[in-house]
């Protein structure tokens, strides 16, 4: 009776498969260790959750209007966004660093040892941006967004704790519908991103690339 875990057989193929980039990924000591396209699925569905904010602004109650800079997400643009709009370039910065150090690897396969570190070191800090910094940014846009959806006492509430009031006008004439929108057709081509690499970085395993 064997003990082997599948992720146990999974980190054992990888190595005995003869993919320098595969053997340094697995021996390398990283916190945010998913597979790229892994990564992008999870930036795609961070984009997706920053869209969110338009449905989510129109749901507000009447009674936290005077606590808005406006009452169409269409041309409000609350100082709270900037945070989300960081987010998603922290996003999209992620995943274009993602992306490229794929395409290096598929270009330049097989990979040296050297090639292989370097890929990996761009993977990490793409990763750590796109799903540490800019998930963070966008998480907590989102929980900022919820407290509006409690009405008029749970923003005073929270103004009174904070001490400032996040939907103030950002005063760059950026609304919630412009970044919403923009949010979901980034997290569409993400998503695509990553369906596209997991095929042609499969197809690469197979060959021992």
């Amino acid at each position: 009776m064997t003990t082997d875990t599948p992720s146990d057989d999974h980190i054992t193929s990888a190595i005995l498969s003869g993919s320098t980039y595969e053997r340094v990924r697995y021996e390398r000591h990283a916190f945010l260790r998913q597979s790229v396209p892994r990564t992008l699925t999870l930036q795609s569905a961070l984009l997706g959750l920053l869209a969110v904010l338009l449905p989510v602004y129109g749901l507000f109650p009447q009674s936290v209007a005077g606590f808005l800079p406006a009452t169409d997400p269409g041309t409000a643009s609350p100082k709270v966004l900037l945070l989300g709009v960081f987010g998603g370039l922290l996003e999209l910065l992620g995943a274009a660093l993602l992306v490229g150090t794929a395409l290096y690897r598929l270009r330049q396969a097989p990979l040296s040892e050297s090639q292989a570190h370097t890929a990996l070191d761009v993977e990490d800090f793409a990763r750590y941006v796109g799903l540490g910094t800019g998930g963070l940014a966008i998480l907590l846009t989102v929980c900022l967004f919820a407290v509006g959806l409690g009405g008029e006492a749970a923003l005073s509430s929270y103004i009174a704790t904070a001490g400032a009031n996040p939907f103030v006008a950002s005063g760059i004439g950026l609304p919630v519908a412009t970044v919403s929108l923009v949010a979901f057709s980034a997290s569409v081509a993400v998503f695509y991103a990553g369906s596209y690499l997991s095929v042609r970085l499969s197809l690469a395993r197979q060959r021992g690339e």
